[in-house]
């Protein structure tokens, strides 16, 4: 398949060799081992807190999300892939940190790590993305207050090494699928950069 041309094997050999994150998968099963669809297989390796995920695990289709919450067009998709997983019981969104526009980005997402830690992940996500104008502290004190979660160690596990090596290694699969901007897509096998309509979202799902 064509993302393969677009894999950057030292880097995210790199990737798995320095990060220390206890991954369900090894490099030669990731890149050699053809039995199973390579976006699966990047699921396979991301620990279980960096999954952000909205429809059943056993979902017939599944897209993969590569996203950054600074990005316009990630913010402009995201409703819309929500109403996907609304309107249909064979598919699941999962959402992976590609954190490449500043420094806020990679702390956004670590947040949302830490959340997702305390099961409220995808609530921290979705709040971020409802944000109207410019994503602020007030803005963020405000979602942290309402999902009402144990603040004390929601600042502890930002912090944590194990939070940042799940960001890192999100973000090195992201680089090594081709993922060169946000969003970046997996649609079942079918690898699309960029946003993507609604109409040829749905027309890529079995």
């Amino acid at each position: 398949m064509r993302y393969f041309k677009n894999l950057i094997l030292g880097i995210v050999l790199s990737a798995f060799i320095c990060l220390k994150v206890n991954a369900e998968i090894t490099v030669n099963e990731l890149f050699f081992d053809s039995e199973k669809p390579f976006h699966l297989k990047i699921l396979e390796a991301i620990p279980e807190d960096g999954i952000i995920q909205i429809g059943d695990d056993n979902a017939k289709n599944t897209i993969i999300e590569f996203m950054d919450y600074f990005c316009g067009y990630c913010k402009k998709v995201h409703p819309e892939l929500l109403s996907i997983v609304e309107e249909r019981d064979d598919t699941r969104v999962i959402f992976l940190q590609h954190p490449i526009l500043s420094e806020s980005s990679n702390l956004l997402a670590k947040m949302v790590i830490a959340a997702n830690i305390q099961k409220k992940g995808i609530d921290f996500h979705n709040a971020l993305f409802a944000i109207e104008g410019n994503i602020n502290n007030d803005k963020l004190k405000k979602i942290i207050e309402d999902l009402d979660f144990n603040t004390a160690k929601f600042n502890i596990d930002i912090t944590k090494e194990e939070v940042h090596n799940i960001v890192r290694l999100s973000a090195f699969l992201a680089n090594g699928a081709g993922a060169r901007g946000t969003p970046t897509f997996f649609i079942n096998d079918e690898f699309v950069v960029g946003y993507i309509s609604i109409e040829r979202i749905r027309a890529l799902l079995n």
